[in-house]
């Protein structure tokens, strides 16, 4: 069976060389998502009338280069906001101008740095900091927060955005 084959004439002396080999699979925020399927009018899903696929599936250089940049901020960024953070370096949702994207992009940097490891412990969700528009990267518009809480958040302009509105 896969990934269970031992050597037939192992070293002596050596350690581990005859051990059995272990398939590690990669964390559940590095895998590919599953691409989304189009519902008829009838609410049906169908794989063969699935939406373009630049719409649901990365290219296979966007998996890699999505791969790359959760890999990098691994030791900065909490876990569960890796895969948002690095699909939103790589991948500029079509409604938003390329403006708007890197703002988002830096002020969600300059907010992970900073509040990363506070929001992730007060269970902010990665829909609340990265959702297209609503979320909270999107709306700081260049502000920087000041205060971080479990409901809400305050920027340096005095506005105060609260948690999922």
């Amino acid at each position: 069976m896969r990934g269970e084959a031992t050597a037939e004439n192992g070293v002596t002396g050596v350690a581990g060389v005859t051990a059995t080999p272990v398939l590690r699979l990669k964390p559940q925020q590095l895998r590919q998502l599953r691409p989304l399927r189009l519902e008829d009018g009838n609410g049906e899903k169908s794989a063969k009338q699935g939406v373009t696929s630049p719409v649901t599936a990365p290219f296979a250089d966007d998996l890699d280069a999505i791969e790359e940049r959760a890999a990098m901020a691994a030791d900065s960024v909490p876990a569960c906001y890796l895969d948002a953070w690095a699909r939103l370096q790589c991948q500029r949702p079509p409604s938003v101008a390329e403006s708007d994207w890197r703002q988002a992009i830096d002020d969600a940097g300059r907010f992970l740095d900073a509040w990363g490891a506070e929001v992730a412990d007060a269970e902010w969700t990665p829909g609340e900091l990265f959702q297209v528009t609503t979320g909270l990267v999107w709306r700081l518009a260049g502000e920087r927060v000041e205060t971080a809480g479990a409901d809400h958040v305050r920027l340096s302009d005095g506005r105060t955005i609260k948690r999922g509105k």
